[in-house]
């Protein structure tokens, strides 16, 4: 891991400069494919693009790539990492429909609106039910792990050397706090302009929304970092986050406010994701005290 104290004021400005000002390019340009319904350059210029330039930003700032620390200390929080954040959001998202059972309604449409155009390829006649259990399998497996390169882009910038200079000069509770805002206030074009994450006609809502849910899930990554040291580790609990709300594609309806749920940044799905960040505040605190 850096040492915080050798991120001086000039290297983190540089590297907030890039991260933030220079991805403003591609996260505008994947939000406007995203509205126009182009959802194959949405994905390149965000999971291609975008997210490599947090990365970028940490080697072109001098703030210490080869410091950020790789191999895990401690192998038993690899479980966790791969799990946790989809069984935490997986809990939320049940709670969402006892709260709207009228909600509940396996179907496809909500896959299909996040595959790119398949020449015609007809892929409603997949059962539903059975896509569910794939998905499911999925998501607690393949698709964490596969997705720890792009998640890397962001993790080495973010928890890498955003997180630990906000919590060397504000102290650890705020420097996380403050951390995940930035964090979901990267993700504002999206949200804004695409309506990514919460469909259109939420860019107030949605923008809290997505700060308050980054910032729960920040807690738990950056808090997995530290315990392994292992930025593969951050990665691969931030890949399993992105991967929790895989699931509610197929049981997401229409007739609901998607700032409420169900996918993995809505409000009622992130609520165990917060209690967990609530507590591992609390316990770090206490530790620390001793």
């Amino acid at each position: 891991m850096i040492d915080p104290k050798t991120i001086t004021k000039k290297k983190f400005i540089t590297f907030m400069v890039i991260a933030f000002a220079v991805s403003m390019i591609p996260m505008i340009g994947a939000a406007v494919m995203l509205r126009n319904g182009n959802t194959l350059m949405f994905l390149f210029l965000f999971r291609v693009v975008a997210v490599f330039i947090p990365l970028i930003a940490v080697l072109i700032s001098g703030t210490g790539f080869k410091k950020l620390g790789f191999k895990p200390k401690k192998f038993r929080y690899i479980p966790l990492a791969l799990t946790g954040p989809q069984i935490l959001t997986w809990i939320g998202m049940a709670l969402f429909f006892l709260i709207f059972p009228g909600t509940f309604n396996i179907g496809i449409e909500g896959i299909l609106s996040q595959i790119p155009d398949l020449n015609g390829v007809d892929l409603s006649v997949l059962s539903p039910s059975f896509m569910f259990i794939e998905i499911v399998i999925m998501s607690l497996t393949v698709i964490p792990v596969s997705q720890i390169i792009p998640s890397l882009g962001e993790e080495a910038g973010w928890r890498g050397v955003m997180y630990p200079y906000l919590k060397e000069h504000l102290g650890p509770l705020a420097g996380r706090i403050l951390g995940g805002v930035l964090w979901g206030v990267w993700h504002w074009p999206l949200v804004i302009i695409g309506g990514y994450f919460y469909g259109s006609g939420h860019a107030v809502t949605g923008c809290l929304m997505i700060c308050l849910a980054l910032t729960s899930f920040g807690i738990l990554i950056d808090y997995l970092y530290e315990k392994t040291g292992s930025m593969l580790i951050s990665s691969l609990a931030h890949s399993a986050m992105n991967a929790a709300s895989m699931p509610a594609l197929l049981l997401s309806s229409t007739d609901i406010d998607q700032i409420l749920g169900p996918s993995a940044f809505s409000l009622i799905p992130v609520i165990p994701v917060i209690i967990v960040s609530v507590v591992i505040v609390i316990f770090s605190g206490k530790k620390k005290a001793r």
